[in-house]
């Protein structure tokens, strides 16, 4: 803790250096000594516990005033009352301001910086405010030292050995995955890490099925295998400190993604295998080699073609006539996969759905269906384009625009290639089709699909865990982090969500135990959850106050509401899934049997309401019960819209809402 002698002494120095500066206006001194006299006496009887910030600002500001015509005009009398009576008063009050913790941790070094870098800001700031910038500044340069200049090198382990890359390069089904997959095979210990549990569930099934045990890692479960040779995992649960002889990095060109791209970076830089083969799009080249070039490792590239030709058609799609058997009709929103199946139903057309929030079992019941020809079309987002394999013929872009959670834009040349790629499976089909409905849609989408697609230019980095260790809360190091700037190429992980975790946990801290321990704070804010499900992070919280009461966690309880129809299960899913990420990472006994058997019973809650009554999704007018078009985001048809003064009614909701 600073002296304050020091710290009157630091005061007096800057107030006489700012004193001495010419100002800008010329100063109005009138009346000064009744004006000094009435400063003592507020400063006599003033109390930090009823001073604002705003007052005390005011208070440094009149002091800087005074100082400023006594230096000018020598006045020696006033000089003397600002030094020795109107600036110890105003030391005291500042230092009321401050808590105890930020009182310890003024020093010399503080007051140096303030020297340095803010020269005269004590005569309009108070340390309550000045004193929060020092420390971000401590911090900041704390992570500069802590965090390796080169991301490589936290593995430094990982640097002293010889890795070999074999870099699988082409579009989608092109045989990439399928070559390495065959090379996986002969691991002794290796790995697969992909993008999605059903991916992870495919390979771990694959493996099995040609007598390669294998067991299966991802956020929802782990099955083990007697003597498994390889593990099939979800990219974020790598484990690094186990030694393969044969890792598989599927779908590399995701380390551009700015919520995960940091696990497939990890990954690369990471891994501890001999032999490492990167499946990727051709986008993604160059920054995956750079990636390996900064390891110091060798790599060699193979090079492959799709194997079905990929025709875009001339004519515009018509929904619903134009559907037909192995289409999939693509959207980007659950709301929109929900409506389009309730149209095909009311056509008498049966259609599996696919969506991001869509729970990772029932996606592969619904791929089944679609599979086995008893479903005979497929409703999806773009969820469709991962590594999904489905037997789809034609792919039909029914909305050429999407929402990416700031705001509508048209689909990225990359994003139109990873999906239509999925059609014309190979063995299957001969050729694969694509399609949009809407003449301008048609061209958008061809002349993007047979446009060369822009190099992948970014990767992302994750938050280093190293920092945990410096001495600063928690939110102050997530704060600190998103405003470094890493060198190219790289750039930071979204961390909002984490941050959003933070001030939620923040606000009931007292009933958290560990919430000043960072590691076990971390391990809670990082857990994978739906933050706009207001069920889910209710759930989280209460994981949070309560993981210390017992073995195991309380487990979650599924709340009957008809109205929310499908996405009462859907959210029973997730609290499920939650129940066991939080008791997984806060080493928590999982009841298994009573999980996998909740999961079933969710399951088949969805599976029913996918199965019939999607017309109830159907988007209609909601006066007249007139059809919406496809992708509409009102709730009402243009005629009502105009209609009985209804307009002006809609225009003053909307502004009620923003406002």
């Amino acid at each position: 803790m600073i002296n304050k002698k020091k710290l009157l002494q630091f005061y007096i120095e800057q107030y006489a250096k700012e004193g001495r500066k010419k100002p800008r206006k010329p100063p109005k001194y009138s009346g000064m000594d009744k004006k000094a006299e009435a400063l003592r006496r507020t400063l006599r009887s003033a109390k930090a516990s009823r001073v604002n910030i705003r007052n005390l600002e005011e208070l440094h500001r009149q002091i800087r005033h005074m100082a400023g015509y006594a230096i000018r005009k020598n006045q020696e009398k006033i000089l003397n009352l600002v030094n020795e009576e109107l600036l110890p008063k105003l030391v005291l009050m500042d230092l009321g301001m401050l808590l105890e913790e930020q009182k310890e941790g003024m020093d010399g070094e503080f007051l140096a910086y303030l020297r340095r870098t803010m020269p005269g800001k004590i005569c309009q700031e108070s340390l309550f405010t000045l004193y929060p910038r020092y420390r971000q500044h401590k911090v900041k340069n704390s992570i500069l030292e802590l965090v390796p200049a080169r991301p490589e090198l936290e593995f430094a382990e990982v640097r002293q050995m010889h890795r070999r890359f074999i870099l699988h390069i082409g579009p989608t089904n092109s045989g990439k995955t399928f070559r390495s997959l065959e090379r996986l095979k002969l691991a002794r210990c290796g790995v697969y890490l992909g993008p999605l549990r059903l991916l992870a569930l495919e390979v771990y099934e694959q493996m099995n099925k040609y007598e390669v045990p294998c067991t299966m890692r991802t956020g929802q479960e782990c099955i083990e295998e007697a003597d498994s040779r390889v593990v099939a995992s979800t990219i974020e649960m790598a484990d690094f400190d186990e030694n393969y002889d044969i890792a598989v990095i599927d779908e590399a060109q995701m380390v551009t993604d700015p919520d995960r791209g940091h696990s497939w970076t990890k990954a690369i830089l990471g891994i501890r295998a001999g032999e490492i083969h990167i499946c990727m799009s051709p986008a993604a080249e160059q920054a995956i080699i750079h990636l390996i070039e900064l390891c110091r490792d060798d790599y060699e590239i193979e090079r492959y073609e799709r194997k079905t030709a990929l025709i875009c058609e001339d004519e515009p799609f018509v929904f619903p006539d134009d559907v037909r058997k192995g289409d999939a009709l693509i959207v980007f929103s659950k709301k929109s996969v929900l409506d389009v199946a309730g149209r095909l139903e009311e056509q008498k057309i049966n259609a599996s759905v696919i969506y991001g929030s869509l729970p990772p079992e029932i996606r592969r019941r619904q791929m089944h269906l679609f599979n086995s020809g008893r479903t005979k079309v497929v409703v999806a987002t773009d969820a469709i384009g991962m590594g999904l394999n489905l037997p789809v013929r034609r792919i039909v872009f029914l909305q050429a625009e999407k929402y990416d959670g700031v705001s509508r834009r048209p689909l990225l040349v990359s994003e139109i290639k990873q999906i239509a790629g999925r059609a014309g499976r190979f063995g299957i089909y001969d050729s694969g089709y694509v399609n949009a409905m809407g003449r301008e849609e048609l061209q958008y989408i061809r002349e993007r699909y047979e446009a060369e697609e822009d190099p992948v230019s970014q990767v992302h980095l994750g938050f280093p865990q190293i920092l945990l260790d410096i001495e600063a809360p928690m939110d102050e190091l997530l704060k600190i982090w998103h405003d470094v700037t890493p060198t190219e190429p790289f750039v930071k992980e979204n961390i909002d969500e984490a941050l959003y975790l933070y001030e939620q946990a923040k606000r009931c801290k007292e009933m958290i135990d560990g919430f000043e321990n960072k590691h076990v704070l971390y391990r809670m804010i990082t857990c994978p959850i739906d933050i706009k499900d207001r069920f889910v992070v209710s759930l989280w919280l209460q994981y949070c106050r309560t993981y210390t009461a017992d073995v195991s966690l309380e487990k979650p309880v599924f709340h009957r509401d008809r109205s929310r129809g499908i996405m009462q299960y859907e959210t029973y899913y997730k609290q499920l899934d939650l129940y066991y990420q939080f008791s997984h990472r806060m080493q928590k006994v999982i009841d298994e049997e009573w999980l996998e058997s909740e999961r079933e019973k969710t399951e088949m809650a969805i599976m029913r309401y996918l199965t019939k009554g999607k017309y109830k999704y159907i988007a209609r007018c909601k006066y007249c019960g007139k059809l919406l078009q496809l992708g509409s985001p009102f709730q009402v048809c243009d005629h009502c819209y105009h209609r009985d003064g209804r307009r002006e009614h809609f225009r003053q909701k909307e502004r009620m809402e923003k406002g």
